[in-house]
């Protein structure tokens, strides 16, 4: 269900140090380009999912260079064929949406967002497989209110995870759980003093098979710093947060973009107080304590970017789009690891 209301803002803050893991030569850059041309147009605040088997990536709205919402739903076939545009009824244009990838295949969940003064809270599936959409919950019950630039994923109990967002009203601290099987939302916020700060345009995945889910970075205007740059873990079975403090951390930022990897998780860019960044990081959890390692390449270097998105395939990354200095970009780059 809409709501309907006025307009946005940013912020400042932060800059740390860090351990650094260096790659020293062009032929060792992680980063490869595979697309920057023939698809879909430069966007950013858009949606970028894989399907089950790895072979495809799936791209959903985001908003153009004038800032309109976007409705279209693009494949990329990882095998070579490139871009190609599905045509299907599904979701209204919309950008700043929180999806995700179901367990087990499936397809994948999207919710919320948000296109001009309109918000939703309506709840979508998408079909890999027959490439159709089906709404699975319009709002209008039981459910998270409208927003927009909030987090989420799935859990290792298979529940959606969502939490924190914004509307023009102000920022949430809420998290909401959606059951596929009984197809209900259900409210798990724990007390209010326990919750991160009340936030939008920050980043949340989950650890491993989804016992933890991550939520780093945002814009806490109105209630804290914008950007952020704090870390906190949401232990799925006792639904409750409880803050992480690295020694070291990245820059405090809003709309980075973070994907799970093998050890933990990457996060790249970001809008730091500097302006758009390139910066990679490495970040691991090993009992209660989280270490944030930055990777610092030479060679390929993506330019510097925010509100783009980034997936884990097969032990590598894939990363699209997003706002540069000079506005949207539509390239698609592989990150593979170095070690």
């Amino acid at each position: 269900m809409p709501i309907t209301r006025r307009r946005l803002i940013a912020g400042s803050l932060g800059i740390p140090t860090a351990t650094i893991l260096r790659h020293s030569s062009a032929q060792e850059s992680p980063w490869t380009l595979l697309d920057d041309a023939g698809g879909p147009i430069a966007r950013w605040d858009h949606a970028l999912l894989p399907d089950a088997d790895g072979a495809r990536l799936f791209l959903f709205g985001g908003r153009d260079g004038a800032g309109a919402a976007l409705d279209d739903l693009w494949v990329y076939d990882l095998a070579g064929s490139g871009w190609h545009l599905v045509e299907r009824a599904g979701p209204a244009p919309r950008f700043g949406v929180v999806a995700a990838q179901m367990p087990g295949g499936g397809g994948f969940l999207l919710f919320g967002g948000q296109s001009a003064d309109i918000f939703y809270n309506d709840l979508w599936h998408f079909d890999v497989e027959t490439l159709t959409w089906t709404m699975l919950d319009d709002g209008s019950g039981i459910a998270p209110s409208p927003r927009y630039g909030l987090g989420g994923d799935f859990d290792a109990s298979g529940r959606f995870v969502v939490s924190h967002g914004f509307t023009f009203e102000g920022r949430f601290d809420d998290t909401w759980a959606f059951d596929p099987a009984a197809g209900v939302w259900n409210d798990i916020s724990p007390a209010p003093e326990t919750r991160p700060l009340r936030r939008c345009l920050h980043e949340m995945t989950a650890l491993g098979q989804g016992d933890r889910l991550l939520l780093y970075a945002g814009c806490s205007s109105g209630y804290g710093p914008c950007p952020q740059g704090d870390l906190w873990s949401f232990d799925s079975d006792a639904d409750t947060w409880s803050q992480l403090a690295p020694v070291t951390s990245p820059a405090a930022r809003s709309n980075p973009a973070v994907a799970r990897s093998a050890d933990g998780i990457l996060l790249v860019g970001g809008l730091t107080e500097s302006g758009p960044a390139a910066d990679v990081w490495m970040g691991s959890l090993n009992g209660a304590t989280f270490e944030w390692v930055e990777h610092v390449e030479s060679g390929n270097v993506i330019a510097p970017r925010s509100s783009h998105d980034l997936v884990t395939i097969d032990g590598s990354h894939l990363l699209f789009g997003g706002l540069g200095s000079n506005g949207p970009l539509a390239d698609l780059w592989r990150y593979t690891t170095i070690r």
